[in-house]
């Protein structure tokens, strides 16, 4: 199993990281092209899971991380040239520990920041008479609750982003959340734009497919996420590179 490469991961906290977008993406359609019934045996597997979590109302939480992390550790060995069971797909749990505690952080920092919406939302309800007083202050809390939740879906939108790598960071160096979410944000903070646009792309192929029709996304969805995977191999895992930018810089300075 690839571990993360320190040396990249410093390299990417103090230096803007030149992303092969066109190299990601022909990647991921070959690794795909030679494994794919594997691939979408496991994303509608996964889509079963996920439907009957949902039923529990936690559960799908806990484990939506643990299943993200399946399609990597499949694309890691495919791409090693090492043979693919499906039982590999289900080895992104050995963390969900920590993928839980991650996920209801999230929902907990998401709930804090949308309390004062709910409260000014239900203003208007507490008025009972209509005077000019009352309608101002209806008036007032109807703008601020709409400058409110523009703000709030920007800042939430960033948050997401500057967190990405955080799941990744955990699988692949068992780091505590803590670490994980710091080193992520260091590393995203530098590169943030390049960030957006990858988080664009991979999002566009995950879901095409069901634009076209929503068996498709059984295709698109693995797609996505081994194009993240490519992406994560360049970036900060170790690799099979005889040079890379990072060894070069290193030679250069020595």
């Amino acid at each position: 199993m690839r571990t993360l490469d320190y040396n990249k991961i410093e390299y990417c906290k103090n230096n803007k990281f030149n992303f092969d977008i066109g190299k990601y993406f022909n990647q991921s359609i070959e690794l795909f092209k030679n494994n794919w019934q594997q691939f979408v045996l496991y994303s509608f597997v996964s889509v079963l899971i996920l439907f009957v979590s949902y039923f529990t109302i936690i559960g799908s939480l806990i484990i939506m991380y643990p299943l993200l992390m399946g399609y990597l550790v499949a694309a890691e060995r495919a791409d090693d040239g090492l043979s693919l069971e499906f039982n590999d797909f289900f080895k992104g749990f050995k963390n969900i520990g920590t993928y839980a505690l991650l996920a209801l952080s999230i929902i907990v920092l998401y709930g804090i920041l949308v309390t004062p919406f709910f409260l000014m939302s239900l203003l208007p309800l507490m008025v009972d008479e209509a005077n000019d007083t009352n309608t101002l202050l209806i008036l007032g809390s109807s703008i601020f609750v709409f400058i409110f939740m523009f703000v709030l879906i920007i800042l939430l939108f960033v948050f997401q982003i500057l967190i990405f790598l955080t799941p990744y960071l955990i699988h692949y160096g068992d780091m505590s959340l803590r670490d994980a979410i710091k080193t992520s944000y260091a590393i995203v903070k530098k590169n943030f734009w390049w960030m957006l646009l990858l988080l664009f792309i991979s999002g566009f192929i995950s879901s095409c497919g069901a634009f076209a029709c929503y068996v498709g996304a059984l295709v698109s969805f693995p797609v996505g996420y081994i194009f993240i995977y490519f992406m994560l191999k360049d970036m900060i895992l170790t690799g099979d590179e005889i040079e890379s930018e990072i060894d070069l810089l290193g030679t250069n300075q020595e």
